[in-house]
């Protein structure tokens, strides 16, 4: 049986690390923006530390660190800590 696999047309890749006190809040937004696109976005979250070939892809120099692309490409890069609306607002502008 063939299925048809879904291309989502957003991808967002959270950068965190496991001793960042705003990663742990971060986390929960980045799951419930996770639900709540879920139709038309991809969630990553990263382990900064562990990954050091693809924060050094996207230029991450702390964490939090967001990284929205769309269709593959980077549209928006946010390095701070920003709450459900504030992301909200960011992804529904590219959607």
């Amino acid at each position: 049986m063939v299925t048809k696999t879904t291309i989502k047309p957003l991808t967002l890749i959270a950068f965190e690390n496991n001793w960042c006190a705003q990663c742990y809040t971060e986390r929960p937004v980045v799951k419930n923006i996770q639900q709540k696109f879920a139709a038309d976005l991809d969630v990553h979250l990263v382990n900064a530390d562990q990954n050091p070939t693809l924060t050094e892809k996207y230029g991450i120099y702390s964490a939090p660190s967001l990284v929205l692309l769309k269709n593959g490409e980077v549209v928006e890069e946010v390095s701070r800590f920003v709450d459900e609306q504030q992301l909200t607002t960011i992804i529904s502008y590219y959607r």
